[in-house]
């Protein structure tokens, strides 16, 4: 209940529950697509998707300008690499979701509108933006990697964590998983957004026509990105900053 509490009361919150609703929607649709008796099912998941779709974008109406302010912000970050990729990835939020706000207007009715046009606007934006932002996944990494060759950290047993019989069998399993799962519990705020992002990254690509994507897959990239937003949320350590 807490849990649901804390992300009831914000609106990124909120926006990560019904995105992760929305493409477990369409994953389940496609997986069950296939069976004939099934059909009405099938619809009801393809409407909820549209629905929560639509709801979204109505939760973000106005949010592109709190955006465009942030992107002044970030003109004044000391890091020129953070600098660069910040302010570039804000503004290409902003006209993402710009168009993302004409988008829902000619959903709703109140202006006739070119839907595939826009919508192909909104993707083009929201992928530049994924991109600036996995440059800056790239960055922190780099900088985390020359940290740990700076100053060496002492030599560990079989696995690093023998607090958690989950991870730790993992590790024994899996010996070249170790030093990513190392790296995800020592820096979650990188791992938890390049996770995000390399998942989103394929959504407005197949969107675009330029990866060949199921409705499945989509669906599923879709799930794992919003769940790794949800932890962001709810782990104040797994939010990468400045965000």
């Amino acid at each position: 209940m807490d849990v649901w509490v804390k992300l009831n009361a914000s609106t990124t919150g909120k926006d990560k529950i019904f995105r992760l609703v929305q493409y477990l929607s369409r994953l389940v649709w496609h997986n069950l697509e296939s069976r004939k008796n099934l059909r009405d099912t099938v619809a009801r998941l393809k409407i909820l998707e549209s629905t929560f779709s639509t709801f979204r974008k109505l939760l973000r109406l106005g949010k592109s300008l709190e955006v465009l302010h942030g992107a002044l912000r970030t003109l004044h970050l000391h890091d020129v690499v953070l600098r660069v990729t910040l302010t570039l990835s804000r503004i290409h939020q902003f006209l993402f979701l710009l168009a993302d706000h004409i988008i829902w207007v000619g959903r709703a009715g109140l202006w006739d509108i070119n839907r595939d046009k826009w919508t192909r606007i909104s993707n083009k934006f929201w992928l530049g933006s994924i991109i600036l932002n996995l440059l800056r996944d790239a960055y922190e990494v780099l900088v985390v990697m020359k940290r740990r060759m700076r100053y060496p950290a002492s030599p560990v047993g079989p696995c690093v964590y023998e607090g958690a019989p989950v991870v730790k069998d993992v590790c024994r399993a899996v010996p070249v998983l170790r030093p990513v799962v190392a790296f995800a519990e020592e820096h979650r705020d990188v791992f938890w957004d390049c996770i995000k992002n390399l998942c989103d990254l394929w959504i407005p690509l197949a969107n675009l026509g330029h990866a060949k994507l199921s409705p499945g897959t989509v669906g599923f990239l879709g799930s794992v990105s919003s769940m790794a937003g949800l932890v962001a949320v709810l782990d104040p350590l797994a939010k990468l900053a400045p965000a």
